[in-house]
């Protein structure tokens, strides 16, 4: 990303708790500069069939169907209901038993979702079974011992659920941090064990948006990557 992309970054992140629709636009220009990242190394969307895996407020969704006229979006809670381009297919579901067909889908992106789920492995099973073959899933998360872990808990997530709760403001905005509201301490070296246990393969590691990759780094690594990005595939030892 160069200056003038992260400088939007930082705007629409400052923006995104004002309304759905400010929301929905923080995901959208992220899912923008992963796509221009993905080009770079040659992986290409068009008219696959995608899956947005805990779509939320259907940012990254918006932004898939520029490339795809068959994206499915999925999520507990789904926010939007229309899609401005009219090729979305919202979908009310749990991520760890959806309703798809064995290796239904092209392409998967699950960004920011695999540290609020209780089933990590769970998870990542269910997208290999929806995956297809050839597929790859696009999988990230900000760990939680990194500066911005503790979602907008941060930094008081490192003190504990109660400090945080309190220190952040957001007490009246849900009953527990990590537990019912669930935000669980996901690490890149655990997701890499769950990854590899689940029957996936890892293609690629990296940091979201920047040149120096602190996602290779042993233990430091925790700490400086605001957000890691796997590609992901089938395990080829792996029905």
């Amino acid at each position: 990303m160069n200056f003038a992309e992260w400088m939007k970054l930082y705007k629409v992140a400052q923006a995104r708790f004002r309304s759905n629709a400010d929301y929905a636009n923080f995901q959208a220009f992220q899912a923008e500069m992963i796509l221009k990242e993905l080009a770079k190394r040659g992986i290409y969307l068009e008219n696959k069939q995608i899956l947005d895996l805990g779509c939320g407020h259907g940012g990254y969704s918006f932004a898939l169907a520029q490339k795809s006229n068959r994206v499915i979006a999925l999520d507990r809670y789904i926010v939007q209901k229309n899609s401005p381009l009219g090729n979305i297919g919202w979908l009310r579901g749990d991520a760890l038993m959806t309703p798809f067909r064995d290796n239904q889908f092209e392409f998967i992106m699950c960004a920011s979702l695999i540290e609020h789920v209780r089933e990590p492995i769970g998870l990542l099973k269910e997208i290999r079974r929806v995956l297809s073959p050839s597929g790859l899933c696009y999988l990230s998360f900000p760990p939680f011992y990194s500066p911005v872990g503790g979602h907008q808990f941060k930094p008081w997530h490192l003190l504990g659920e109660k400090l945080a709760i309190r220190l952040s403001g957001h007490a009246d905005a849900y009953e527990s941090a990590f537990g019912q509201w669930g935000l669980y301490r996901r690490t890149i070296r655990g997701v890499k064990r769950h990854i590899r246990d689940s029957g996936l393969k890892i293609q690629s590691t990296s940091t979201r948006y920047f040149p120096i990759n602190f996602a290779a780094l042993p233990f430091v690594g925790e700490f400086l990557t605001w957000h890691v990005q796997f590609i992901l595939t089938k395990s080829v030892t792996q029905s």
